[in-house]
């Protein structure tokens, strides 16, 4: 069922706070996982095995215990895994498909599976023919992977240590749909090796879009101010500062803030964080380009009054599909928000102002959740 769509704000925050029930990491897995083992226990068996694959210095009885205690905190909510291999092995553990998959790393690391990162095309395909993780790790020692960075900060590194040499603009979306085409290791060693140099950490599809919409913007800007200085025009600062902030508050103050408020801050571009987007040095967000699509509405869709809502939610979920990024999960509370920015009172409402009056309201309004469900 379609979400309820409000137009008024107060009513949008008593309805997160009447309605909204807390779907916090755990919730999430529970939700998933359709297994008859305890899911704790599942998780708890599958990991230790995996850890002693690539430990010799520790038995079983040594790491089990450790690794029930991280199990216990996700499934309890109190915090989430550290990194995409970490949540690569908990869907090899609970034996998932690679879509359901997709709603996991989506939901710990905000995007789905890279389909230009090679490591991770393996293990998209061991999930779809039902393959464990140690034998995903086989294959990828196999066909000669470079090991990638499992920590966030060493990805980061590495792909600043990429932008420069990954140039080449081949379309994740094309990579993709011939990826999801093979059936066979041979076929996908031969597919690794004719795309070798189409493959990276980047999501070109998203740069190209991404870079479409903030030179929309700052055309705005520009025409604003015709006779400032041409750098002036152009300020990916003054871009971010006018359209992409929204109001959120840059001060951490983190054991302040709800949960809910955690999650719509969480991952909050900065102009810093827009310029290494745009120099390359950082790979482009989900929340970057939903944020832009708000700014941009749509760059600019003259889209009729009966079919606004459907027609900006299919060309929002075109896009992230485009980028090879999640569609948009009512489930996610800055995903609910997007959609509820999709409606418009008169032609002078715009969805980044829903979004700022929002927002606005959010800081100073406490609500608890990680996940929306809601109640229709």
């Amino acid at each position: 069922m379609a979400p309820e769509i409000f137009s008024d704000m107060d009513r949008l925050i008593d309805f997160l706070n009447g309605k909204a029930k807390i779907w916090s990491f755990g919730k999430l897995l529970s939700e998933i996982y359709k297994g008859s083992i305890p899911i704790h226990t599942k998780l708890t068996d599958q990991l230790t095995v995996y850890t002693l694959g690539s430990r010799t210095d520790a038995g079983f009885e040594d790491i089990r215990p450790q690794t029930a205690r991280k199990v216990r905190n996700w499934l309890s909510g109190a915090n989430q895994p550290a990194s995409r291999e970490e949540l690569f092995k908990i869907c090899f553990a609970l034996e998932l498909n690679s879509y359901e998959a997709e709603i996991i790393l989506s939901s710990g690391a905000e995007s789905g599976i890279h389909y230009r990162n090679p490591k991770e095309l393996v293990y998209a395909f061991c999930l779809k023919k039902g393959m464990d993780f140690l034998s995903a790790q086989h294959l990828i020692l196999k066909l000669g992977i470079s090991d990638l960075p499992s920590g966030c900060l060493d990805y980061q590194q590495q792909i600043r240590q990429t932008s420069k040499t990954d140039n080449n603009m081949y379309l994740t979306t094309s990579i993709r749909d011939e990826f999801k085409q093979l059936s066979t290791v041979e076929e996908l060693q031969n597919f690794l090796e004719q795309h070798k140099e189409h493959l990276g950490l980047h999501h070109n599809t998203a740069y190209r879009k991404f870079c479409l919409m903030l030179r929309y913007l700052a055309d705005g800007i520009s025409s604003d101010y015709p006779d400032a200085p041409e750098e002036k025009q152009y300020s990916l600062e003054r871009v971010t500062e006018e359209y992409l902030r929204m109001g959120i508050p840059y001060q951490k103050q983190n054991r302040t803030y709800t949960k809910l408020q955690k999650q719509i801050k969480k991952h909050w571009p900065s102009p810093k964080i827009i310029q290494e987007m745009y120099s390359r040095k950082r790979d482009v967000s989900r929340k970057a380009l939903l944020l832009l699509y708000l700014a941009t509405e749509g760059m600019g869709a003259d889209i009729a009054d009966r079919t606004y809502i459907e027609e900006h939610y299919r060309r929002i979920n075109l896009m992230m599909v485009s980028c090879g990024m999640a569609q948009l999960n009512l489930h996610n509370p800055f995903d609910y928000l997007i959609v509820q920015c999709l409606y418009r009172e008169n032609d002078d409402d715009f969805m980044s102002w829903r979004m700022e009056r929002f927002l606005s309201r959010l800081f100073q309004n406490e609500t608890g959740a990680a996940y929306v469900h809601v109640d229709v």
